[in-house]
């Protein structure tokens, strides 16, 4: 599904500095985490990157109002990621669906 999705092309084609499946350890509230960042990488305008991919299907009528309550689910994780990164001010973070070709993104 996500190659045949112009965004899913786009989040696995070749990027600059692109990581897959990143493992990290880092100090976060004082606790220390390990974390797998499923993706990021640095764009064509040098912003830098961070997506999460969800694997998960949705079956009612209102996928964007799901996607939108997913989005909240996982803000937390996403900006954990960034903050671990040392990305918190100024990247920019994405939660992709590929079986739904469902997209959020927003700034960290």
């Amino acid at each position: 599904n996500a190659l045949a999705d112009p965004r899913g092309r786009w989040l696995l084609g070749p990027q600059r500095d692109a990581k897959n499946e990143y493992r990290l350890t880092a100090v976060i509230e004082g606790e220390r985490r390990k974390l797998i960042v499923d993706r990021s990488f640095t764009d064509e305008n040098g912003k830098r990157w961070i997506v999460d991919y969800k694997a998960s299907g949705h079956e009612g009528a209102d996928v964007d109002a799901f996607i939108d309550r997913e989005k909240e689910r996982y803000r937390v994780q996403l900006e954990r990621y960034a903050q671990a990164l040392a990305q918190s001010e100024s990247a920019m973070l994405g939660l992709y669906f590929p079986v739904l070709a469902g997209w959020r993104e927003w700034g960290a």
